[in-house]
């Protein structure tokens, strides 16, 4: 295999981090890997429940600290309001703030938000986060 393994970004981050601090390298052997790896488990919540959900996140995270990873890309979302109705989309600009309108984005209006971004905004937003390629195109 030989190649970067991908991951979710928090993972990545979590590697990286730990590495840094505990100079680990990729040459390292299997038992030092499987320590790191016990190391990386107790970081937080999040990374723990990820490395235990299934055998196969933890053949990968194996790979991804032999072989290094990349963060996967996060998924996208339009958060809307009215189905239906173009100018229902959550919009954001530094100068005007949070507000409803088209899911036109430009330069100073952003309408696309990683889900992050959506429960920083707003937790409750997450019912209405929709995948920017399920919009129909003659709504944009």
């Amino acid at each position: 295999m030989n190649e970067k393994v991908k991951l979710p970004k928090f993972m990545c981050d979590g590697i990286n981090d730990l590495k840094v601090e505990l100079s680990i390298k990729a040459t390292e052997s299997p038992t030092e890997i499987a320590d790191f790896m016990e190391k990386l488990n107790h970081i937080n919540s999040e990374i723990h429940s990820w490395i235990y959900y299934s055998t196969t996140n933890q053949w990968d995270l194996f790979d991804a600290l032999r072989y290094g990873c990349e963060a996967e890309t996060e998924p996208i979302y339009y958060v809307r309001f009215i189905q239906n109705n173009s100018h229902s989309f959550l919009n954001s600009s530094e100068s005007d703030g949070l507000e409803i309108s088209d899911n036109e984005e430009t330069e100073y209006i952003k309408t696309k938000f990683t889900m992050p971004e959506i429960l920083a905004i707003d937790p409750r937003y997450k019912a209405f986060a929709v995948p920017v390629e399920e919009v129909d195109v003659n709504e944009e």
